[in-house]
């Protein structure tokens, strides 16, 4: 019988998409064989014993004689190794590609028997929606009155039922509300879900109803109010789901009123929960925000830097300038709108990993290599693994569970660099235990 090569499926990731594809051929087999997959040399055949591995997975070349006389190895190469060299070729490997690298991704070789999924991990976010009188005049979704509230509104209601949500999940909450507290009462419990509690899957229209009953309103923005009631609305743990990425996000067109105005000090409140629960907060400015304060309090979030023109973003710092943590919508232009929800969706879970799986073989979590392509370019630099968290290094990685991995993680100093940079590639091998 032939032996076969470690062969290789290449997964791609889309950042933004969150979508995995295969792409397969055929398998080498190692010299000397029976001729099964067609590419081997004839048992006798005087030229075609040495024919080792094909670009493409076939061998011998030109075998004359034997009874399997090698003809059907024709586009194979001359080594005569028998593929030995490329017996530790993991079995694997998927990319994660940033968020404007479009070029399809091909690989060298691989195993039309075995298929991989590799997925991102999905995400739960806490809206806080400022609903202040100066976002403008009340309209319902699908109505074009031109006011932010009225962009803002058709915006999420259209990220929150668009395919490019599938598979995530997310809970909205106003503010100012009646009886909101400073403390974060109240706006820690969400508008939708009607409970309070949890989430409600995308795609979805079921937001709608919520967002036409709910009209600006009152002359403050308590900023203090909404960024405590992210925290304890995220931080809590019936909100958080197992495999699944938690994070808040904070919509205003203002500066802090009504509460605490030191923007420092809302910082600090982000920073002590991102501290505690390493779970981010997003921030994103509207028409008539300080862009300055408002990347304060992204900055107090840990959210990811970005460049000023991303995506189909131009001016996305608000300033002209970047990089920068917040996101600029404008007047809430439905366009740049979704267009910020989605690169957020993708900054959230560029770095985390669900473990894929594959029918090659049952995956050996310790011949795992995680590699970063600077720019998306070889030469890769292979990131180290660590232990856990506490453990990372400026270029490490880790598992959930080193004993039964069930997610990938870059560090944190690495995740930045990935995410800092917008054609950033990330490659996982995986190795088999089998085959």
């Amino acid at each position: 019988m032939a032996r076969m090569h470690a062969a290789r499926a290449l997964i791609a990731i889309s950042f933004f998409g969150i979508t995995a594809s295969a792409i397969a051929s055929g398998c080498g087999s190692e010299a000397g064989g029976e001729g099964e997959d067609g590419g081997s040399s004839g048992s006798s055949g005087s030229s075609g014993s040495s024919g080792s591995s094909g670009s493409s997975g076939s061998s011998g070349s030109s075998g004359s004689s034997g009874s399997d006389d090698g003809s059907s190895g024709s586009s194979g190469s001359s080594g005569s190794s028998g593929g030995e060299e490329d017996a530790d070729i993991p079995d694997v490997q998927f990319f994660y590609d940033a968020p404007n690298r479009d070029s399809a991704l091909t690989g060298d070789s691989a195993c039309a028997q075995s298929s991989a999924e590799a997925t991102l991990i999905p995400l739960d976010m806490y809206i806080l929606l400022d609903r202040s009188s100066s976002m403008g005049n009340d309209c319902n979704v699908g109505q074009s009155t031109a006011s932010k509230w009225c962009r803002a509104i058709n915006s999420l209601a259209s990220y929150f039922n668009a395919p490019s949500a599938t598979g995530n999940a997310a809970a909205l909450q106003y503010f100012p509300i009646t009886n909101g507290q400073c403390n974060g009462t109240l706006y820690n419990a969400s508008a939708v879900p009607a409970a309070g509690t949890g989430y409600v899957d995308l795609p979805t229209t079921s937001f709608n109803t919520s967002l036409n009953a709910t009209a600006p309103s009152g002359g403050n923005t308590p900023m203090e109010g909404a960024i405590r009631g992210i925290t304890g609305f995220t931080s809590s743990a019936v909100n958080q789901r197992a495999g699944r990425k938690t994070i808040g996000i904070l919509i205003t067109d203002g500066d802090p009123n009504g509460c605490e105005t030191n923007v420092t000090t809302l910082s600090g409140i982000l920073q002590t929960h991102f501290t505690a629960t390493n779970l981010q907060t997003f921030v994103i400015g509207m028409t008539g925000a300080n862009f300055t304060r408002v990347e304060t309090m992204a900055t107090g979030g840990n959210a990811p830097l970005h460049p000023d023109a991303v995506g189909t973003l131009t001016d996305s710092c608000g300033n002209g300038a970047g990089p920068c943590r917040h996101w600029n919508v404008g007047d809430g232009d439905p366009n740049a709108f979704v267009e910020a929800l989605k690169l957020i969706q993708g900054a959230a879970v560029g770095c985390q990993y669900n473990m894929p799986t594959t029918d090659a073989g049952v995956i050996n979590p310790n011949n795992v290599t995680v590699e970063y392509l600077q720019n998306g370019v070889e030469p890769a630099q292979q990131l180290m693994r660590v232990n856990s968290a506490a453990a990372c290094v400026a270029n490490g990685w880790y598992y959930d569970n080193n004993a039964a991995p069930t997610t990938i993680h870059l560090c944190a100093s690495q995740c930045t660099t990935v995410q800092a940079d917008v054609n950033a590639k990330v490659r996982v091998l995986l190795g088999c235990l089998g085959g």
